[in-house]
């Protein structure tokens, strides 16, 4: 099975290279809430939650950036569906119940689509 990414001019390619050429969606937004700072960014397929919110300066702690600290836990408030689905790394670290009700690890949840999302930085601590 293959994996496909956009690129610039909107075709696909199943280059892992390809993921270099990920632009931003201006017609489009995400809302990005983290402890004090709250902005609404354009979306870039294929990039993290958690790169997207520190590309904008939101604050949006982390330590290890592969999915087993959780400082990046965040609630889908909308738009999940725009999200890629939770990987081994949130499985193994959230529990099914946060996952059902919309957690995810802000490292490993990727920009899948276009559409309006909403999303809230929510730590452990």
């Amino acid at each position: 099975m293959f994996k496909f990414w956009k690129n610039k001019k909107g075709g696909e390619s199943s280059s892992p290279a390809a993921e270099e050429t990920r632009e931003a969606v201006p017609d489009q937004i995400i809302e990005l809430t983290g402890r004090e700072v709250q902005r609404s960014v354009a979306p870039v397929l294929g990039m993290t939650v958690l790169d997207l919110a520190e590309r904008n300066e939101v604050d949006w702690n982390s330590f290890c950036k592969r999915g087993t600290c959780a400082r990046c836990r965040c609630m889908v408030v909308e738009g999940i569906e725009y999200l890629s689905e939770p990987n081994l790394a949130e499985e193994r670290r959230l529990d099914p119940e946060e996952i059902e009700e919309g957690y995810r690890l802000g490292c490993q949840s990727k920009i899948e689509a276009v559409g309006p999302v909403k999303i809230k930085h929510a730590p452990y601590f």
